[in-house]
């Protein structure tokens, strides 16, 4: 009797083992916020697996409150196939109360968990914005003056940050950074305290500075008095973007220092009109004379066929870029708020010109429209992001930045432009952009449409391009706010996340992981080349960091982690956060 008894235990013992086995849901990745979700707006959890059946039709999730209560249950949502894995979504959006949670996926009796995550008031301005504004600049102050000692004092002549993960302090990445701490100032300085104010605008006159030393330096070598240098000392080259974005940065310095450095800001107001008028008058620069990273002259001046989209057999034509005309659009609107008003007709003729490349719904790619050529005379679209090499491509990260012509609409809406720009923006908008990023699982912003190939999102690139992500979604704010319209709010909202850990994930013991892509910010973070508190790393790409290959569909996904830091994602993460405010803030002086 004895020994039966101690079969039957036995038994038990073993039957529960299984079932406990049996219980445990195994998926590739189960991804969520590793910063934590904003009271309002979108909140996911993303759940992949290679296989289609990896989740029963009607699996389920509950949110776990921290007395493990459920407090919000649904069904998981099948998304779909993309980048060879099958994608779920587990959305508790209308969830707004605050605490620490955690997301129970149940499939036919397996059960799998995330860790705890955050739901709170500003969570993701509350946990970033210093670090990334103040704290990060001050450091790279340093590792710039450590870099000249290593290379040579040259390297610190000027002033400004080292703006990646080497020596370099290049015109574009400043001015991008510029733009997140002017939007800082612009857009929450209810939220900033007095101390802090004072040192982001410390912080803006050393970037300034350090663009002011590159514009003469470039009067000194004989481009002439305006013009820009890309970086000093080793790449003394002059490219239009940079130009433009300086000639912008210029006026919102000038516009946003002028009761606190008066000095200063009428210093900058003149720089900025010498900058616009050099390349009003001789833009587009097409001979920029150009070095790759190992010093070699860039074939074609760094004009790169596979990344633009275009045939291999495509001459670049004498043209603006699309993006350098939303450039120059922009800075015209800024120094106009400068009251220097005759450059509303600038204004205007630049964004005329913008609007001329514009894809009518006859000219659709894959069914998209209302997005820009490249150039004019191109039968293809501009791409969102196509930084490489220290030549033409240079620094074009700004994507789809049609910010000025919602400003001008807003500014100037009795104009007769007024009703064209608003059709544009709107065509943009519901033609383009929202279906482009929907086309994914996780909203994120494709590099763009290849016309052998499709809607693309990681593929062509030089490195992630984690920047474009927090710069898309300040333009999307905007929209929801213009076109009123919560759709791009949302939208945003899931380029943020991604960068904030809500993303396709890293892969570490056969599992696919969620990761912040801010280091040091998050409950997990990725690696960075500086390992800087609050550096944005490169993030996901189809191919090898710093390597180009021909953009396919085939091999479009987020195959590969690139962990340089680059101060240009700081400043696109900047200016989406100032513009999302949950609620006001007067802070006492």
């Amino acid at each position: 009797m004895k020994t039966i008894n101690v079969l039957i235990l036995a038994l038990i013992v073993l039957l529960a083992a299984c079932k406990t086995r049996q219980e445990k849901l195994d998926v590739d990745g189960i991804l969520y916020s590793q910063i934590g979700y904003d009271k309002p707006g979108q909140k996911r959890v993303v759940i992949r697996d290679s296989v289609a059946n990896a989740l029963h039709p009607k699996a389920r999730y509950e949110l776990i409150g921290e007395n493990n209560q459920v407090v919000f249950a649904s069904e998981i949502k099948y998304w779909g196939e993309k980048w060879n894995n099958h994608w779920w979504i587990a959305d508790f959006s209308q969830v707004k109360d605050e605490g620490k949670y955690r997301v129970r996926i149940i499939s036919d009796n397996q059960i799998a968990h995330t860790d705890t995550f955050k739901i709170g008031k500003n969570l993701l301005w509350n946990e970033t914005w210093k670090t990334m504004a103040i704290t990060q600049l001050q450091k790279r102050i340093e590792l710039r003056d450590l870099n000249a000692g290593i290379h040579g004092p040259e390297h610190a002549e000027g002033g400004g940050w080292q703006d990646c993960g080497g020596y370099l302090r290049e015109v574009n990445s400043h001015a991008t950074m510029l733009v997140g701490l002017f939007d800082l100032l612009e857009q929450s300085h209810n939220r900033i305290n007095s101390i802090d104010q004072q040192e982001l605008r410390r912080q803006i006159i050393i970037g300034l500075d350090y663009i002011a030393y590159c514009q003469d330096k470039a009067n000194d070598l004989g481009y002439g008095k305006g013009a820009v240098i890309h970086h000093w000392p080793k790449h003394t080259n002059v490219i239009t973007g940079d130009v433009a974005k300086s000639a912008l940065v210029f006026a919102k310095g000038a516009k946003i220092l002028k009761l606190s450095h008066s000095e200063k800001a009428e210093e900058y107001l003149a720089r900025a009109i010498q900058a616009f008028s050099w390349l009003d008058e001789n833009g587009p620069n097409h001979h920029c004379g150009g070095t790759n990273f190992s010093g070699k002259v860039e074939p074609n001046d760094g004009f790169d066929n596979r990344t633009h989209g275009a045939p291999i057999d495509f001459i670049r034509p004498v043209e603006w870029m699309t993006r350098d005309l939303v450039m120059m659009t922009y800075a015209a609107v800024e120094l106009w708020y400068c009251q220097q008003y005759e450059y509303k007709d600038k204004a205007k003729y630049y964004a005329q010109e913008v609007l001329k490349r514009q894809i009518t719904k006859d000219e659709a790619e894959g069914g998209l429209f209302g997005h820009f050529r490249l150039y004019e005379s191109c039968d293809f679209s501009e791409k969102a992001f196509t930084h490489h090499s220290m030549a033409y491509d240079a620094g074009t990260t700004f994507p789809h930045y049609i910010v000025p012509l919602i400003e001008m609409v807003k500014i100037w809406p009795e104009d007769k432009m007024a009703v064209e720009l608003r059709e544009a923006i709107t065509n943009f908008s519901n033609g383009y952009l929202y279906p482009a990023c929907t086309d994914n699982p996780f909203n994120l912003l494709p590099v763009g449409y290849y016309k052998s190939e499709g809607l693309l999102v990681f593929s062509g690139l030089w490195h992630g391009m984690n920047g474009s992500y927090g710069s898309i979604a300040a333009l999307l704010y905007d929209l929801a706010d213009f076109l009123e319209d919560d759709k791009f709010e949302d939208i945003a909202t899931s380029n943020l996340q991604w960068v904030a850990g809500l993303n396709s994930g890293l892969l570490e013991d056969g599992k696919y992981k969620p990761k912040s892509m801010i280091y040091g910010i998050g409950k997990e973070f990725a690696g960075s080349w500086t390992k800087i508190p609050g550096t944005v790393c490169n993030g996901f790409d189809a191919d090898a960091q710093f390597r180009i290959k021909t953009p396919k569909l085939e091999t479009d996904g987020p195959n590969v982690f690139t962990d340089e830091g680059w101060i240009t994602h700081s400043g696109g993460w900047l200016s989406a956060i100032s513009r999302r405010q949950e609620f006001t803030i007067v802070l006492p002086e």
